[in-house]
């Protein structure tokens, strides 16, 4: 499925938002940076949309970036 209009985007925020929020509640342990991460995930693949193959696990695809960008926003242990 490639995102390509903004009914689209809104089917994938029904029903992936509420378990990507809680995923990055477990992972920051901050509601506010759970939200800031959840909203960015979205963002991007919404840019990033039109790369995928298809077909594609979206759920999987969705949970990537929003891990990806909490381990990029991260301090590096040295």
């Amino acid at each position: 499925m490639r995102v390509t209009n903004f009914s689209q985007m809104d089917d994938l925020l029904e029903v992936y938002y509420v378990p990507m929020f809680h995923f990055a509640v477990r992972l920051c342990g901050s509601p506010t940076r759970a939200l800031q991460l959840t909203q960015r995930a979205f963002n991007l693949a919404m840019d990033r949309s039109r790369d995928l193959p298809v077909p594609t696990n979206i759920r999987g695809w969705l949970f990537s970036i929003l891990f990806h960008d909490f381990l990029e926003g991260r301090p590096r242990l040295r």
